[in-house]
């Protein structure tokens, strides 16, 4: 697995980094995912919000993105590698035709 992480006004953690990677392996059930994944977190300390951005880049599409944000690094993650993954699941479909 090969990703890119940036972490901007907010601390690296080993703890969310293994939670990642347990997300990110999700993608590459789908064999059409490139290698590189670019993952970017942010932390809004006035909201008290952090987000996630991913990018995963699919040969025949294009680049995919998805964003979200919440009170929770975790959750945020969790809503953005959902989004990801909803994404492949139609272009898989869209494969098939």
């Amino acid at each position: 697995m090969n990703y890119t992480v940036r972490w901007k006004d907010c601390s690296k953690s080993d703890a969310v980094i293994n939670y990642l990677e347990e997300r990110l392996s999700k993608f590459y059930d789908f064999e059409f995912v490139q290698e590189e994944i670019k993952v970017e977190f942010v932390h809004y300390p006035k909201n008290k919000s952090f987000t996630t951005r991913i990018n995963v880049l699919v040969p025949t599409k294009g680049p995919i993105r998805a964003e979200a944000k919440a009170n929770d690094i975790l959750t945020s993650i969790n809503e953005c590698c959902s989004k990801i993954i909803d994404q492949l699941r139609r272009i898989k479909t869209q494969f098939k035709k």
